[in-house]
């Protein structure tokens, strides 16, 4: 036989067409594939695969069906366990065991998730209110994070401290125009305002709170306070969870007791607050409906109806952009006391938790609903794809011969790639001699 009938398959494959058939492979196919030839890895290396890859991963069918969430297990006992949750699997809940699950002393918070990679907080627990630890004993540490490819890379420190009377909010996204994932948080902390002693009484000081705003950017692998002349009132009086949405380079925020979406434009960096909801005096949930979309879910508070509202331009959030904000109303559902829609997907369909928890998946058009194999609460929910997204600085988790054997007998079993907890130390080890 001569050689040319013996030749490999990608010299008879064009490269269009070769990615073409690879960018339909999940990510633990495509890490394989790596080790055919040298011409495979660095097309499945090069970042055009990479993006052309993430966003066919993305719009596939069911491709929103995948979540990642942080287990809860009370307000006062801390869990680390982070685990993948398929809402259509008969077995749903996969954990994953990090790089930086140290269990028993640490507590774990998931700050976000996007375009496969996951931010994570690690800081020291102390059940002691009253612990005189000091900051630095208890200095958080951030992580970025792929499952699917098992990198990670440890932040450097923050330069915003705070102590346990402080108010931390952060958020994870991507920003396009500069082509950068970037981390913000918000720190909040009281300030004594010195006030003037009367001659005839003496008046105590008061407390104002002020705020504290850094970003991190994984191209320049810094950390940069932000200047904040004018600071909007409602990120002082309203702020008070996670921005978990990012949509076009933008953070958005729920924010109890405030009518309107809290905003952080990625790109530009500053802060936006005057996107008001369509309608008052109810329950709200912003949430994404999809890489592009913000939604807003309204609960009649005992009227068992709720609706779903669609953000026209999202543009609009963007500070200094001049757009006036408008809503459309999507869709209308009665669902009874006692339940909450949670999500919305590109099916059209609806996850709803019930009072028990139970999880629903719920088709407005047939008016189908599909008990689902799940009861319990989650205390951070993020969607997931996973994805060979990279950042400078991530290092590769190490393993032995009976880890690596265990793990692929594990993810032949769940499809899910697994971490083991001991390689903790040696891959900290490896981020500090950067």
């Amino acid at each position: 036989m001569s050689s040319s009938q013996c030749s490999p398959l990608n010299n008879k494959l064009t490269d269009d067409l070769l990615t073409k058939i690879l960018v339909r492979l999940p990510v633990k196919s495509l890490l394989c594939c790596k080790a055919v030839s040298k011409p495979w890895c660095s097309l499945i290396s090069s970042p055009r695969f990479i993006i052309s890859h993430l966003g066919y991963a993305i719009t596939r069918p069911g491709a929103d069906e995948t979540l990642i969430v942080q287990d809860f297990d009370g307000v006062f006992e801390p869990n680390n366990t982070i685990s993948l949750l398929n809402l259509r699997a008969a077995q749903p809940q996969s954990t994953l065991n990090s790089p930086f699950s140290e269990q028993g002393q640490f507590r774990t918070k998931l700050v976000g998730c996007c375009r496969g990679l996951v931010c994570v907080s690690v800081a020291k627990y102390d059940c002691n209110l009253f612990s005189s630890k000091t900051y630095d004993e208890r200095r958080p540490v951030t992580y970025l994070w792929n499952p699917a490819t098992k990198q990670f890379k440890r932040l450097p420190p923050h330069i915003v401290h705070y102590d346990t009377l402080n108010e931390v909010v952060q958020g994870f996204g991507y920003d396009p125009v500069d082509d950068d994932f970037k981390i913000v948080r918000v720190v909040s902390y009281p300030v004594k305002v010195e006030v003037e002693e009367d001659v005839d009484e003496v008046q105590e000081a008061d407390a104002e709170v002020r705020v504290d705003v850094e970003v991190y950017s994984a191209k320049l692998n810094v950390w940069r306070k932000l200047e904040q002349d004018c600071m909007p009132q409602e990120i002082i009086e309203f702020q008070t969870s996670n921005y978990d949405i990012c949509v076009n380079g933008i953070l958005c925020c729920n924010a109890k007791g405030f009518s309107g979406i809290l905003a952080f434009d990625l790109n530009q960096e500053v802060f936006n607050c005057d996107v008001e909801f369509p309608v008052s005096d109810q329950l709200y949930s912003v949430i994404s409906i999809n890489d592009s979309t913000i939604g807003l879910i309204t609960v009649e508070e005992f009227g068992g109806e709720f609706n779903l509202w669609k953000l026209d331009d999202v543009e609009c959030l963007r500070g200094g952009s001049g757009l006036e904000p408008s809503w459309s109303l999507k869709l209308g559902i009665k669902v009874g006391f006692g339940c909450m829609p949670l999500s919305y997907y590109n099916s059209g369909d609806l996850v709803l938790l019930i009072d028990g928890p139970v999880w629903v998946w719920y088709n407005p058009d047939k008016k189908e609903a599909i008990k689902l194999p799940i009861k319990r609460y989650w205390r951070q929910i993020f969607r997931y794809t996973p994805s060979l997204v990279s950042i400078p600085g991530f290092k590769q988790v190490k393993w032995n011969a009976l880890e690596s054997e265990s793990e692929s007998e594990d993810e032949s079993e769940s499809g899910d790639e697994v971490q083991d907890e001991d390689d903790i130390e040696s891959g900290d080890e490896d981020q500090d001699d950067q």
